[in-house]
């Protein structure tokens, strides 16, 4: 697989990158993960070495963060600038180490390790790059959690509910028996809404879904995001996540997300058809409104 770097940017310069990649083809060769913990194999540990070695390269650079997955590597480093190697060659040449190390373990020469190149991300800011570092320590747990709770993240399509209108083809992440909930509550706060009216509302929707009604609707205003995250923070709160957009990959951000949907605390439902990319326009949301509404207000048989 090839990827293509960012245009324009120089990979000799200052950066705070994010990096990833994966065994060819993908197979749990490097570790294995037990309660949410990474347990490295000896092609682990040379992978492990070859992240290290890095340094001897490029002194300067700063490796802050990695886990070896079973089939997959992350790494965060940040760059001062000026350095003699880009990132790409340092990339390369950590491949070229672990690939040859493994190689030597298994016995055999030509041993398929990795997929060719790599993916990177350079974080801007310093929020995006806690954000990059924050997925790099919570992969072992998201990894743990889709292998013990299979079924809550295989994608559902055609998914068929009473409540459920028959307008549309629906697609769904999750525990779809949250739709059988006898109180279901639209989440709706405008854009319009600022400060104490803003807070007010906020708090209004909190004290329902704290009294036990599943949440409905799409997180696309100010005052949906700020109700979001106190029901990710409330063990107890469920949310019907209604996704502006289709589902063709669907991937649940951040540690919270996946361990809700796994206790079947969230589910993801769109109506859209995966063509539809994640640019959630106004007639789209406006439709995820008319369907929250009425799937709410559609009594259970």
């Amino acid at each position: 697989m090839h990827y293509a770097r960012l245009h324009g940017h120089d990979y000799r310069g200052v950066g705070y990158y994010f990096v990833t990649f994966a065994t060819e083809p993908r197979r749990a060769l490097f570790s294995h993960i037990e309660r949410g913990r990474v347990f490295l194999f000896p092609e682990g540990e040379a992978v492990r070495d070859a992240w290290l070695a890095i340094k001897d390269d490029e002194p300067s650079l700063s490796l802050r963060l990695y886990v070896v997955m079973p089939d997959h590597f992350h790494g965060v480093l940040v760059s001062p600038g000026l350095i003699d190697r880009s990132l790409p060659l340092l990339i390369s040449r950590m491949k070229g180490r672990s690939r040859a190390a493994i190689r030597t373990l298994r016995g055999d020469s030509a041993f398929p390790v990795w997929e060719e190149g790599f993916h990177d991300y350079c974080a801007f800011t310093a929020t995006m790059f806690d954000a990059c570092c924050a997925y790099v320590k919570d992969n072992p747990a998201r990894w743990q959690l889709r292998h013990d709770n299979p079924l809550w993240f295989q994608k559902h399509t055609a998914v068929s509910h009473p409540r459920l209108p028959t307008d549309t083809v629906w697609t769904a992440y999750g525990d779809q028996t949250l739709l059988s909930h006898p109180r279901l509550l639209p989440i709706r706060v405008s854009r319009s809404l600022r400060g104490a009216a803003l807070e007010a509302e906020v708090e209004r929707l909190s004290a329902e879904i704290a009294k036990g009604a599943v949440a409905i609707g799409g997180v696309i205003s100010e005052g949906e995001h700020l109700l979001a995250k106190r029901i990710a923070d409330d063990p107890r709160a469920r949310l019907v996540y209604m996704c502006p957009w289709g589902l063709p990959s669907y991937k649940p951000h951040g540690a919270t997300a996946v361990r809700r949907i796994a206790e079947g605390k969230t589910l993801v439902l769109s109506g859209f058809p995966d063509t539809v990319g994640p640019a959630a326009s106004r007639a789209n949301c406006l439709r995820n409104n008319a369907w929250a509404q009425a799937i709410a207000a559609t009594p259970m048989p």
